[in-house]
Formats: structure tokens, sequence, C-alpha cells
């Protein structure tokens, strides 16, 4: 419980640190630069490989549940005080759907995340260095951008609170129809063997220490670089 405990919380620490990450990056080339063109293409080569899988997953999502879709874009831009990754036009569709399509990114990331962790075993002498480097650079470029617009993080928590809804609406009625059932299910979770799970979540959260202490490097450096920027950028968030 408390490898997963750590596990949730670097999750969503680096959920708040990428949403400063990208800004900060921008606000430190800038610094350098002087050049909106040079910051959006910096920061198109860094984030590319995590802007395709996350705009890729609103498409394929969206296939699937039969939602009409547009061009897909994964050229960063600023817009206002924010740096904008990449976007792909999604149809009008219900509620739930629309949810489903925010929040799929977050689920695509989360299950390569997970491969990353079972294919690649940090801290094992077996293991190339390379294939650790790669693997830890894959987890940087996907925890940065699961979350990278409002509308997906409405479509998280939409999503997060109606799993909660449904889990505990079920809890509840199998208490009142059958009390017994329940015991015996936690009687059930209680024997098993989580040994596996324990294992995999601690070296979770080992992988995730990785691109949550290079964001909040970053995002310290970048802040001794950003106090002659122009109030557009200096502000973004």
């Amino acid at each position: 419980m408390l490898y997963f405990m750590l596990f949730i919380f670097e999750l969503v620490l680096l959920f708040v640190l990428s949403k400063k990450l990208v800004n900060s990056l921008a606000q430190v080339v800038y610094r350098f630069t002087n050049n909106r063109n040079t910051v959006v293409r910096v920061l198109a080569i860094l984030f590319l490989p995590g802007t395709i899988i996350h705009e890729l997953a609103h498409l394929l999502f969206a296939g699937v549940m039969l939602i009409p879709v547009g061009e897909m874009n994964v050229i960063p831009g600023i817009e206002g005080e924010n740096v904008k990754l990449g976007s792909v036009q999604i149809g009008k569709t219900d509620p739930l759907r629309r949810s489903i399509v925010g929040v799929a990114p977050v689920l695509f990331g989360l299950i390569l995340i997970f491969s990353i962790f079972l294919l690649v075993p940090i801290g094992e002498g077996t293991i190339p260095w390379w294939q650790t480097t790669l693997a830890l650079y894959l987890i940087f470029e996907i925890g940065n951008t699961m979350f990278s617009s409002k509308k997906d993080l409405e479509g998280t928590i939409i999503f997060a609170a109606t799993i909660l809804i449904l889990f505990f609406a079920i809890l509840t009625a199998v208490y009142f129809l059958d009390k017994a059932l329940l015991q015996n299910f936690w009687v059930y979770l209680s024997q098993l063997n989580l040994q596996f799970l324990i294992k995999f979540f601690k070296q979770a959260g080992l992988y995730l220490m990785v691109p949550t202490i290079l964001d909040l490097f970053i995002i310290l450096f970048a802040s001794v670089f950003t106090r002659k920027i122009p109030r557009s950028l200096r502000e973004a968030s």
C-alpha cells in the first residue's frame, strides 16, 4: 500500500509539474534566443514523441467510439499565455464519450508506462544501460504529455468520478443484497499474494522519481532566467 500511495503521489505531482514544465522550457529558450519561432521548433523536437502518442490516443479512442475526427497537429504553438504542444479536431458528441476521449492520453500513457516498467526493470544488472536510458526518456516524454489541455483534465476528472461512483454503488448494492458475499470478497483479497504488485509499484516509484526530479530542476532553473521575458510568456502556467 505504501508503494502504491507513493506511485499515485508521484503521478499527481508529475501532472502538476508537467503543466509548468513546457512553459518553463519556453521561457528558457526565449531567454537565450529572443525568438518565438525558435521556441516552437525546440519544443516540437523535444516533445514530439510524447505529443504524437498523446494526440494518437485521442484519435484512436474517438475512432473506436465512432466520433468524427479532423486534422491532427503535433507542432507546438504559443496561444496567449500558454504553450500548446498539439491538437486533434474531435466532432461533437455526448458527454460520456467526450470524457473518454479526454482521458484517453492518460489511460494510454499509463498503459505504456506500465509496459516499460515490466519490460525494463530498473536496477537489474542484466539490462543494458542504453535500454534503461531509453526507458527513462520515454517515461519523461509520456509523463509530461499525458495531461496537456483543460479539456483533457476535465475528461479525466469526469471519468475518474464516474468510476468511483460506480465502484461505491456496486459495493453498496452488494452490502444490502448479501453482506456475506461482500465479506467473502474482502477475505479473498486479504489472502492474495501481493508480492508482485509490491515489487511493481516499488519499481514504478523509482522510475517516476526521474522525470519528477528533472521537471523540478528545469522549472527551478527556468525561474532564474525569466525576469526580463515578455509578460505573455513570463506569466504562462
